[in-house]
């Protein structure tokens, strides 16, 4: 009997959860950034180096992975993921310089990172029904977003006590440790499942041929022969292009908050309390994944990035007058919801076009949007600060690419299911 004999979908999915808690470790870096500044003396910009590296490779790791576990399976891709998370970490710990923490933490950990995304997501999505696909991704994604409630007051209180070194030492133990743990119960569903049930299949009859032919008429309503595409498919799709740069551009000023939130809270308002911020933020992150996920199993994924989006767009605009610690909290807490929805929204919206067979490769060739995204939000915010001293100019960048955002999905088409629905 193999392992996927043993669990159910339910440990699947709790075991998700905590591998994507332990992978957080990303949305706590504005903490992290800020000790390197004030330790180490470094500038904006060099502190946002291995941030930028981290999510560019993230996204890498997250392309490959997803390839390469649809293969071979994802428990592989985890404990790859253990050993490449702990090790990058462990050697920005023993160096402290610019380059090897970007190597460490940006290359290495950033891969390790992703492949483990993509890894938790995958097979957990393959144990539950369609209607619950955006239920189940925002539930995985969320764990997260609440990883930040755990490693905001762990760092802050790590860095006043041992420092920045290490701190990120202990991080890469703790973090090998129980993602190799964790592991044991990332399994695809066995042989004979039935997800839709939550039990092995029975025997054809007739009434399930009937509704096979029905699955199938919508299948044909939406342009697909079997629901599924594979990437080159997919990657021959309009669609792709206009979710590649939705994803791309929408998470710009999601990752630049998340990556600057206590700089932001020191340089705006004089807050030296900037990881009280990162912990609100990322509860919001959280609430957005998880109930963005099965707000738009509701309305419709497209219906719900026209909401978030504008929501955003007018945040942004308003921003760099946020002037004191409340109004400045209110803005996280809405940039927090609203990234949290987009990324939740994301991969069931690619499970709807191009079906689950495929879903690690298509999901991880359009997750190096976020890649993008994370150059461009994080970068924009630490040169423009190193330049005049604050942020107001990269709010606005931040507001127009959602603008454009907004506008491409307004542009985008989708006919059949009415979880898809403009």
């Amino acid at each position: 009997m193999n392992r996927a004999d043993k669990v159910n979908k339910w440990i699947v999915l709790w075991s998700a959860i905590g591998v994507s808690v332990i992978l957080g470790i990303l949305y706590v870096w504005s903490v992290i950034s800020k000790g390197l500044m004030n330790e180490l003396g470094w500038t904006s910009t060099q502190a946002s180096l291995p941030y930028t590296i981290f999510t560019i490779m993230m996204a890498v790791g997250f392309f490959s992975a997803g390839k390469i576990q649809d293969g071979i399976g994802p428990r592989k891709c985890v404990v790859a993921c253990a050993v490449l998370m702990g090790a990058g970490l462990v050697i920005s710990g023993l160096f402290t310089s610019p380059w090897l923490v970007a190597l460490g933490f940006g290359v290495i950990c950033g891969g390790g990172v992703g492949a483990g995304n993509v890894s938790s997501l995958a097979p957990t999505l393959k144990w539950f029904p369609s209607n619950q696909k955006g239920m189940v991704s925002g539930a995985v994604l969320a764990g997260i977003g609440f990883s930040a409630v755990i490693y905001a007051p762990v760092s802050n209180f790590l860095l006043q006590v041992i420092g920045v070194s290490q701190s990120l030492l202990i991080y890469g133990a703790v973090s090998f440790v129980f993602m190799y743990l964790l592991s044991f119960n990332m399994v695809d569903p066995p042989e004979g499942y039935d997800k839709e049930t939550g039990s092995f299949r029975p025997e054809p009859s007739d009434k399930m041929e009937e509704t096979g032919k029905e699955a199938a008429s919508l299948q044909d309503a939406a342009g697909q022969s079997d629901g599924e595409m594979n990437t080159k498919e997919m990657l021959r799709s309009p669609n792709f292009y206009k979710q590649f740069v939705i994803f791309a551009l929408s998470s710009a000023s999601g990752l630049m908050i998340i990556g600057h939130a206590a700089k932001i809270a020191q340089v705006q308002v004089n807050w030296e309390g900037g990881f009280l911020l990162v912990i609100i933020l990322n509860m919001l992150n959280t609430a957005g994944r998880f109930l963005g996920g099965s707000i738009s199993d509701k309305i419709g994924r497209l219906n719900t990035l026209k909401l978030i989006l504008v929501v955003q767009a007018v945040n942004m605009l308003l921003f760099g007058f946020y002037d004191s610690i409340p109004i400045i909290i209110v803005g996280i807490m809405v940039q927090g919801f609203c990234y949290g929805t987009i990324f939740s929204v994301m991969p069931s919206l690619t499970a709807d076009l191009y079906g689950m067979r495929n879903f690690g490769a298509n999901y991880g060739s359009l997750f190096l949007a976020w890649g993008i995204g994370g150059i461009i939000g994080p970068m924009t915010a630490a040169r423009v600060l190193d330049t005049t001293g604050k942020y107001s100019i990269a709010y606005m960048i931040a507001c127009a690419l959602t603008v454009v955002a907004l506008a491409i999905v307004f542009a985008m088409k989708i006919k059949g299911v009415s979880r898809q629905k403009a």
